[in-house]
């Protein structure tokens, strides 16, 4: 009897199984499980394109000047072929996540070898170097060069994902005995150069950021008796917009002179630096007395960053 009545009642539990899983209906089967739910992992944010501050300009160790003297050649007359010029340059290494300063370029530095009735640069952290432009920075400069020069980046090579832009001056070196000790001399002449802001604009592919082209107008003050040069840049524009006024001032060593620069106006734009932009100013004098002048300037507000030339020449 017991094990009838055990029997009965595993009947009845697998009969209330049964109609249970068919839904009482038609149609007989056990019913599907749902589906196990499906985890999406987000991907995450792309990093944020970031602009450092440019590198002050410098020459490598062991490159010897060119100096001038009185009655010796000079750019005007032509240096004789193979003449080698170091380059004081600032260069800036940029592609898909930002824009910097190139240590490892600064460091190697760069020279300007006159052949055939121009200067052709070497740059020996690279294997390839175009100028853009052997320009003076002023019309009738006789001891001074000024240029830029970059590789890849799709400014200058689209095939290539990393690009440099680098900013240079040379020439005949004032000896520095020759460099006056007493009275002051005014300079003028040109300001030139490139920014580096956020956006991607055509010709930057593998950039994003904008790079554009800065002129304007150079005038500075030498006062050889406390050793100080400084000077403004005016009538800045980038790309043809108004751009930042410049300020800079600076000490004299021997025939080089070191020291900062800021702005003195703020126009607003994407281009233009902040009220609080500061940078760096290194220069050289070029002729036999110091007839002529040229630098490398930069400036960074934290989102921005500029690197150009200076040139002047005493009237």
């Amino acid at each position: 009897m017991t094990l009838n009545r055990n029997l009965s009642r595993i009947s009845s539990i697998a009969l209330a199984i049964s109609v249970t899983a068919c839904g009482g209906g038609g149609g007989g089967g056990i019913a599907a499980l749902p589906p196990p739910p499906v985890t999406v992992t987000p991907k995450p944010p792309p990093a944020a394109f970031s602009i450092s501050a440019p590198g002050r300009g410098s020459t490598a160790e062991g490159l010897s000047p060119v100096v001038a003297s009185s009655g010796g050649p000079n750019f005007t007359t032509g240096p004789a072929a193979g003449t080698v010029f170091p380059l004081l340059q600032s260069t800036m290494v940029y592609g898909a996540s930002s824009a910097k300063s190139d240590a490892a370029a600064n460091a190697a530095g760069g020279t300007a070898t006159f052949e055939q009735g121009a200067l052709n640069l070497n740059v020996p952290a690279f294997n390839q170097a175009d100028v853009r432009g052997d320009r003076s920075g002023y019309a009738n400069l006789d001891w001074t060069r000024v240029g830029y020069w970059g590789t890849g980046g799709g400014w200058w090579d689209y095939d290539d994902v990393v690009g440099r832009f680098g900013a240079f001056v040379t020439g005949y070196e004032t000896p520095a005995a020759a460099v006056p000790t007493t009275g002051t001399a005014t300079y003028a002449g040109l300001a030139e150069g490139v920014v580096f802001f956020p956006g991607v604009s055509p010709g930057t592919s593998h950039c994003a950021c904008n790079i554009v082209t800065l002129t304007g107008n150079a005038a500075f003050n030498a006062n050889f008796g406390t050793r100080n040069v400084s000077g403004s840049l005016t009538g800045m524009t980038a790309g043809g917009a108004a751009w930042n006024d410049v300020a800079f001032n600076s000490t004299i060593a021997g025939n080089a002179f070191s020291g900062t620069t800021s702005v003195t106006s703020a126009p607003g734009g994407p281009a233009s630096m902040l009220a609080n932009a500061a940078g760096t100013v290194e220069g050289k004098f070029f002729g036999p007395a110091a007839q002529e002048a040229g630098a490398l300037w930069t400036l960074f507000d934290g989102t921005n960053a500029a690197v150009g030339t200076i040139t002047g020449k005493r009237p």
